[in-house]
């Protein structure tokens, strides 16, 4: 998982997280987001793809490379969207706005398929919107502002993912929410709902996802030193840990990132999963 490190001034109020990632909003359940399919026909859905890839610092040009991918079925990537159900949304929303101006203007509902199956325009996203009440009811196209986006799929090229719709091994990647989401609850979010539409959509088994070892954001590791990355509060493979994944893999050398001398620090990536049924 991948989050903006920037502050935000708004307080947002946290939803109860359980352990294993199932996001339990204040008011009587209500959700906490809704996932919205990414439209890679949409010049707009694609420049607020590369924005929020450059704001999430990784894959900053991956949108070209993902349009046929997700034309084709092979991947899912879906918006995070803040239900216009949920009490907190009209905050949150603000806080996001607010540190991400460029991405106050909101995208329509516009994919015809996702994952290889029609899609049906989320007519219930009309409310998760603009701050300012701004909408236009003239046309059949859902507005909405998206606060990240998460990724399921049924085919990946790393082997290692055993990603496999054929088999009901679908995978979670190009996962990033708003820094100004951080500690709410909204990636748990996410994860689950892509969890519950694996299993009862696509009939999933089993859910695969990679990310960073725990000895590479240790504090005395040299990787993180060299970086000059702060220490996490909890580091990805935990986060994913408490909700139920267990490591199964582990590919050396998975990628790098250059330090400020411009030497290569290659990381580990630990491969999780998860059992659906």
């Amino acid at each position: 998982m991948a989050v903006s490190s920037s502050d935000t001034a708004v307080m947002l109020t946290p939803d109860v997280t359980g352990a294993q990632g199932s996001a339990t909003p204040p008011g009587g359940g209500r959700p906490a987001i809704i996932l919205v399919p990414w439209d890679p026909d949409s010049p707009d859905h694609v420049e607020r793809m590369r924005l929020q890839r450059v704001a999430c610092g990784w894959k900053q040009d991956g949108a070209e490379g993902w349009r046929p991918l997700q034309r084709e079925g092979k991947i899912g990537l879906h918006w995070i969207v803040l239900s216009p159900t949920h009490p907190e949304t009209p905050s949150r929303l603000a806080a996001h706005q607010t540190q991400f101006p460029a991405e106050a203007a909101p995208l329509r509902d516009t994919s015809r398929a996702i994952l290889g199956r029609p899609h049906t325009v989320h007519l219930d996203i009309m409310a998760a919107r603009t701050t300012d009440g701004d909408n236009d009811n003239n046309d059949n196209n859902a507005l909405f502002v998206p606060v990240g986006h998460i990724s399921l799929d049924g085919w990946h090229h790393d082997p290692s993912l055993q990603t496999s719709a054929a088999d009901g091994v679908y995978s979670l990647t190009t996962f990033y929410v708003s820094g100004a989401m951080q500690g709410v609850g909204i990636g748990g979010a996410a994860v689950t709902e892509c969890e519950r539409m694996a299993a009862q959509d696509f009939g999933a088994k089993t859910m695969t996802l990679d990310t960073i070892s725990n000895e590479d954001v240790a504090v005395d590791s040299p990787r993180r030193i060299a970086l000059n990355r702060p220490l996490q509060k909890i580091t990805n493979q935990d986060w994913y840990t408490r909700r139920g994944y267990q490591e199964y893999h582990r590919r050396p050398n998975a990628w790098f990132d250059t330090d400020a001398t411009g030497k290569e620090w290659w990381c580990t990536a630990v491969c999780l999963r998860k059992s659906l049924v």
